[in-house]
């Protein structure tokens, strides 16, 4: 980014000095110049603001439609709950509002589940829990849980972001 805004003002200050050679008003380039600079500063800031919040590596395509192959039954969605309430209820609080003992500490901090689980696919949100999102405290579960386990987890976190946990 620095290398862009270099060859940017290199290029607005040899147009500048151009022009002046030529006998034509500065002030014009200058503009143009304090135009790009504002842009470059708009860019680092969000390079430096949305650029970590955007989980990497990407969801594959492919996980965004996986069908969750558990029941939608109370028995899943309780078995789920209870792997929650174990495992993820110290960072994400009892209600996965974000709000648990550990969360005040974590930069930054863990989502609202009751608002994020519903704007993403449930294969999203198995491919998070099992991968985990780097650039954030939220750690792999694959190694503790097995598929279905996991997949018992997006239940109940639908249940709960429905209201109906």
């Amino acid at each position: 980014m620095a290398l862009v805004l270099g060859v940017g003002l290199v290029l607005f200050g040899s147009l500048a000095a151009l022009n002046a050679r030529r006998g034509r008003p500065w002030r014009r380039t200058a503009a143009s110049a304090g135009m790009l600079a504002g842009v470059a500063a708009l860019a680092l800031a969000l390079a430096y603001t949305v650029a970590p919040n955007i989980p990497t590596p990407p969801v594959p395509l492919t996980a965004r439609f996986a069908p969750n192959p558990v029941p939608d039954d109370a028995a899943s969605v309780a078995a789920g709950r209870a792997r929650f309430l174990k495992s993820c209820v110290v960072c994400h609080g009892p209600e996965g509002k974000g709000d648990g003992p550990a969360a005040f500490t974590l930069q930054p901090r863990p989502v609202n589940l009751q608002v994020h689980v519903p704007q993403h696919a449930p294969g999203e949100i198995y491919f998070w829990i099992t991968n985990g999102i780097s650039g954030t405290a939220m750690p792999s579960w694959q190694d503790n849980f097995s598929d279905t386990e996991r997949w018992e987890i997006v239940r109940y976190l639908q249940a709960l972001a429905a209201g109906k946990a």
